[in-house]
């Protein structure tokens, strides 16, 4: 990896590559996003009671580190055209370090939400950054780059729950501290990243070929992943929040938020294994499958501790097979893959507002319902796009 692979023919970008220190500083800076994004989740009831307001309230703050994000994906889009991929990294590493700062600090509820805030928008920047850097490097292992480097934000994500319950959820201040100075370590290590900024004619050419072929194809995978997003979000939120007031202990229910992200991990692990056996297509359609009933069966109060980290398993093959099957079916449009990281960060502003506005309504027994619905529509919007034939015939894994 420390050597440029031969780009493919089809592609005019510039290409990209990475020393493995920078690659495996890709995977940590991964961890970290997954580790902060999880936090929130089994910290709910306890902001709730220190900032004096309501559950629900408190859920907004999943939206709001979304919103953030949302903006942060087309300042690194726009950043990237402009200057180098190392300095795009550094830069928004610095966001997320400020707004994690700003959070360990905050006295006041708006304040803390304005930390959040800033903490998605690094978070997207960087999220955007990473996938795109590593989605421009050859076309030899560029699948297995970023299936291994992505397996970094599972890992992140089970260490956050976990972390919340050994550092117990008074003391949140030292997560964000801790992330603040992890943060700082990590920015040091980029001088590996090879990517210039991309040209115009470069972004021109993307642009174009989408005009032409890729509208529908993209608009679909667009809503079936904002959808993907919201779901999984919703449930990787609330899931603490919903045990807790049901009689669970508030370990259990940190634990079980981290069952659902091992569970996630863990399907990301094996998933090269099954798409030998199984078409990518068959892969997101079943998954999404399982997932509504695993989320279903969540509606039982006694059933809900097992259910969710099933329900993180089955969500497990949705991202990276779907984006797979994009790929397939639009074999040379790199820019709708940057579309698709853009857009879909919408589902984390209303998956998340969906559920408050419900538990607001219902309670916390509204969670798995809400969850339950999201799901479905998303297997519904992955369904529809099976209309689409590829470009080349299918390659059989090897």
């Amino acid at each position: 990896m420390d050597e440029p692979e031969e780009q493919s023919a089809a592609t005019p970008m510039a290409p990209v590559a990475l020393s493995r220190v920078a690659f495996g500083n890709f995977g940590a800076m991964l961890v970290i996003l997954g580790a902060v994004a999880t936090l929130y989740g089994p910290l709910l009831i306890s902001l709730s009671r220190h900032f004096h307001i309501s559950l629900a309230q408190a859920g907004i703050l999943l939206s709001v580190h979304f919103v953030g994000a949302l903006l942060g994906v087309p300042a690194g889009w726009i950043a990237m055209g402009r200057v180098k991929g190392s300095v795009v990294v550094t830069a928004t590493l610095a966001c997320f370090a400020l707004g994690a700062l700003d959070v360990a600090l905050a006295s006041s509820w708006p304040v803390f939400l304005v930390g959040v805030f800033v903490i998605g928008f690094g978070f997207g920047g960087l999220d955007f950054a990473i996938n795109t850097l590593l989605a421009r490097t050859a076309v030899t292992g560029r699948a297995h780059r970023l299936s291994v480097a992505n397996a970094g934000y599972g890992l992140g994500a089970v260490l956050g729950p976990l972390l919340v319950v050994l550092v117990e959820p008074h003391n949140y201040r030292y997560l964000f501290g801790g992330a603040v100075v992890v943060v700082a370590v990590l920015s040091t290590m980029n001088r590996g990243i090879v990517a210039p900024a991309q040209t115009d004619e470069d972004r021109l050419h993307e642009l174009n070929t989408l005009h032409q072929r890729r509208r529908a194809i993209l608009a679909t995978f667009i809503v079936a992943y904002a959808l993907y997003v919201a779901a999984e979000s919703s449930a990787s939120g609330w899931i603490a929040p919903q045990l807790h007031r049901q009689g669970h202990s508030a370990s259990l229910a940190s634990l079980i938020t981290g069952g659902f992200w091992l569970g996630l991990t863990l399907g990301r692990i094996g998933g090269g294994r099954l798409h030998r056996r199984f078409a990518d297509r068959a892969l997101v359609l079943g998954s999404l499958g399982a997932g509504v009933i695993f989320a279903g069966v969540a509606i039982s109060t006694a059933a809900a501790p097992v259910a969710y980290p099933l329900l993180g398993l089955a969500f497990a093959s949705v991202y990276p097979m779907g984006l797979i099957w994009y790929t397939r079916l639009c074999p040379h449009d790199r820019n709708g893959l940057a579309l698709i990281i853009l857009c879909m960060m919408v589902g984390g502003i209303v998956g998340p507002g969906a559920e408050s506005l419900a538990v607001s309504l219902a309670g916390v027994r509204a969670v798995p319902v809400v969850i339950v619905v999201l799901v479905a529509l998303d297997l519904a919007a992955f369904a529809s796009a099976s209309r689409f034939v590829p470009e080349s015939p299918i390659v059989p894994a090897t």
